[in-house]
C-alpha cells in the first residue's frame, strides 16, 4: 500500500540576520523615526508619549523635554534644544560617539564586538548616570528663578 502523501522534509533552520543587516535595518528605523520627528512637532501634536511622572506629580524628570530638544536640534535650533533639556543635548554627542564607534566596528568585522567591562566599572557608570539624572531632576524642579532655565519650554 502506497502512502497518500509523502512526509514533508524538515526545513533548514532559519539563518539569523548578519550584524551588517541588523545595523542597516536599525539605521533605516532611526532615519524613519528622525523623519517623523522632523515633520511632526511634539509641542503641537499628542502622538508622542507623555511623561507619567509629570502627569502625576507636576515634577519634570531628567527626560522631560528630550523629544522637543531633539526636534529643535533636527531643525537647527540649538538654543531651544538646550532650554528644553540641557542634559540630553550635552550627553547626545557622547552617546552618538559611543554607539557610532561600536556599530562601525561591528560593520567592519561583521560580528558584534564584545564590550569589556568589570562589575566595579559597570557599577561606577551606573551610579554616575543615575546620580547625574537625579541631580538634574532635583535642580530643574527647584522653585527659584536661578533654575528656571533648566525647565523645558511650555
Amino acid at each position: 500500500m502506497q502512502p497518500i502523501c509523502e512526509p514533508v522534509p524538515e526545513a533548514a533552520p532559519a539563518k539569523a540576520l548578519s550584524p551588517r543587516m541588523m545595523i542597516g535595518l536599525g539605521a533605516c528605523a532611526c532615519l524613519a523615526g528622525a523623519g517623523f520627528l522632523f515633520a511632526v512637532d511634539p509641542s503641537h501634536y499628542a502622538v508622542y508619549p507623555q511623561c507619567q511622572l509629570f502627569k502625576l506629580t507636576g515634577f519634570f524628570c531628567a527626560g522631560c523635554g528630550a523629544t522637543r530638544a531633539l526636534y529643535a536640534l533636527l531643525h537647527g535650533r540649538v538654543l531651544d534644544a538646550l532650554h528644553d533639556n540641557v542634559l540630553f543635548v550635552t550627553a547626545l554627542p557622547f552617546i552618538l560617539f559611543w554607539f557610532g564607534r561600536y556599530f562601525a566596528l561591528a560593520w567592519l568585522r561583521n560580528t558584534w564586538p564584545r564590550v569589556e567591562t568589570t562589575e566595579v566599572g559597570l557599577f561606577r557608570w551606573t551610579v554616575t548616570v543615575v546620580a547625574t539624572m537625579l541631580t538634574f531632576t532635583l535642580l530643574r524642579n527647584l522653585p527659584w528663578a536661578a533654575f528656571d532655565w533648566l525647565r523645558p519650554l511650555p
